[in-house]
């Protein structure tokens, strides 16, 4: 019997022993992380041109291998066609595709390299893709997507399927059912040619109040009785049952309910809005944030949600209800199904796009205190951004505050900037130097602050600083020389802090650094010498430099007699 119980634990135990002396014997790697993985609010357009336009170079005989050999129809745009089912794939590249006719049912995708108009009544269609503009007239049906890289414009009684989405803008009329929407501009019950007039009937001051985090409980009423002397109630609200935020209030934080949400006419809430039940915006109140329901939405008149350049969140488990002249900017999400009420309005003129949106490129702040209100997610993700101007005395760049606003060039910072923290500048992929980046009277760099910031160049760093964040200048190409001097007070480079430089070529340490990370100048291939003080060569980013940066040459210096404060 003790046999077979030896035997037993021995065949339990062997795999676990093989598992640890394996990874005992392996050599630890630092784990590449691909951050150009996204959720794509436009896959399937995206995804549907690449195939085409990859495919297109081998087509012959009206045939194109996509994922399987499809039939092809070239049409000039106003082609008639002779049956009303259309069984090919279209494709359309060197004019506008507006079909001619009624009744007609394109059974296959739709590729359009120009504009895509349907104008006639009753086309049914599987999917399209506009490289520039898409407009459907009145009683279009879409079984699955559209998509378009500029403007879409909807007009009435339309069925949009499972999703539309543009990378400019969205204005959809009236009497319209839709399951998901997408585009930095959604202008729902509303007409292309009339302006988008959401900034002008805001108060502009809630777009730069920051989010508050102070909690209240089971607060059922947002009244008058919790308004600051400022106007606002600095809050988020936290309740079991339903929430009620009267007229013209401005609720700073979050809500979280149990129950029910209602905002009242003219109200705004900053931040966003979960709940178990229903949701209703009534008429112009204003959501910034993400708002989540287990039930139903309602946007009353002029009701809107998020705000320019930001991407947001409208998902309802139950259905979401448009009155007209409402804004998102962002997703649009019902499980089951949305709808844009029908209106009196008449068409006036013929069909037409919406003009192109403004956008802001520079940003500026009336005074200090403005800058520091700006709410937590500051500026990221603006994609037109190409100047920001920080005022005098300015201590601090927030976290993410420019994070992937990839047009950004140029940022001016006061001398007062002490601390930029995490991820700031992260994925700027223009961002040159700033003016006299050594007269800062920097401290530190945050994890990540200008990792892949493309165009970022300098020869030297201030003298004050002390801390340089893990990867905080990673795959910064256009940096050759990393010049300190002597009188520095660099204490700490971070692992992986100027990993991927790879047009490095020269470093010099001051003798105050005392620790440089992992893989701290991993990827540098161009690295040809690097001169530092002799009591860190044993540190983890110096004492793996022969192996990663074979083609450097290695100075070590003597420590100084007397060490700098």
């Amino acid at each position: 019997m003790k046999v077979w119980i030896l035997i037993f634990v021995c065949m339990f135990s062997m795999p676990l022993l093989v598992a640890v002396l394996h990874f005992r014997m392996r050599k630890g790697q630092t784990l590449k992380i691909r951050q150009d993985y996204v959720k794509n609010a436009r896959y399937f357009g995206r995804s549907f041109s690449a195939l085409v336009e990859k495919a297109l170079p081998e087509m012959k005989n009206g045939m194109i291998m996509l994922s399987r050999q499809e039939k092809v129809l070239e049409t000039d745009g106003k082609q008639e066609f002779v049956q009303p089912e259309i069984e090919d794939l279209i494709i359309a590249r060197n004019t506008i595709f507006c079909p001619q006719q009624e009744d007609l049912h394109f059974q296959k995708e739709i590729y359009s390299e120009k504009d895509a108009l349907f104008v006639k009544e009753n086309i049914r269609l599987r999917a399209v893709y506009s490289k520039k503009r898409l407009l459907f007239g009145n009683k279009i049906r879409l079984l699955r997507w559209a998509d378009a890289e500029h403007a879409v414009a909807v007009y009435d009684e339309c069925d949009l399927g499972e999703r539309v989405s543009s990378g400019e803008q969205l204005v959809i009329g009236f009497e319209n059912v839709f399951h998901s929407l997408y585009a930095p501009v959604i202008r729902l019950g509303q007409r292309p040619e009339e302006p988008d007039r959401f900034m002008e009937e805001r108060d502009p001051r809630i777009f730069r109040m920051p989010v508050m985090n102070s909690y209240e409980y089971n607060r059922h009423y947002i009244d008058d009785d919790m308004v600051t002397e400022g106007g606002t109630v600095p809050y988020t609200i936290i309740s079991r049952g339903d929430i009620k935020v009267i007229e013209d209030i401005i609720l700073q934080g979050d809500i979280h309910s149990d129950g029910a949400v209602r905002i009242m006419e003219n109200a705004s809430v900053l931040g966003n809005i979960f709940a178990e039940n229903d949701i209703l915006l009534e008429k112009n109140a204003t959501v910034l944030g993400n708002i989540f329901t287990q039930g139903n939405i309602i946007f009353e008149e002029g009701a809107s949600a998020g705000q320019p350049d930001k991407i947001i969140s409208v998902v309802a488990r139950g259905t979401i209800t448009f009155y007209g002249g409402n804004n998102i900017y962002g997703y649009v999400v019902s499980e089951g199904g949305g709808k844009i009420l029908k209106s009196d309005r008449e068409i006036s003129g013929e069909y037409c796009f919406p003009g192109e949106p403004v956008h802001e490129e520079k940003i500026t702040f009336r005074d200090l205190s403005e800058y520091e209100n700006v709410d937590f997610q500051g500026f990221r993700g603006d994609i037109y951004v190409k100047e920001a101007i920080i005022p005098e005395g300015a201590s601090v760049i927030p976290k993410s505050q420019f994070f992937e606003c990839r047009s950004l060039e140029k940022v001016y910072l006061p001398e007062s900037v002490s601390v930029i923290e995490d991820y700031a500048f992260a994925d700027c992929h223009v961002l040159k130097v700033w003016e006299s980046i050594e007269k800062l009277s920097l401290k530190s760099v945050g994890i990540s602050a200008f990792e892949n910031c493309y165009a970022l160049e300098f020869v030297s760093l201030p003298d004050s600083l002390t801390v340089i964040g893990g990867a905080a200048f990673a795959e910064c190409v256009s940096v050759n020389k990393l010049i300190f001097s002597d009188t520095s007070l660099l204490k700490k480079i971070g692992d992986h802090a100027f990993r991927g430089c790879r047009n490095l070529k020269e470093v010099y340490l001051p003798d105050s650094v005392e620790y440089v990370g992992v893989s701290a100048f991993r990827d540098c291939s161009s690295l040809e010498q690097i001169s530092v003080s002799e009591k860190i060569k044993n540190q983890p980013g110096i004492a793996e430099l022969e192996k990663n940066c074979p083609n450097a040459r290695i100075r070590f210096r003597e420590v100084n007699s007397v060490e700098k404060e």
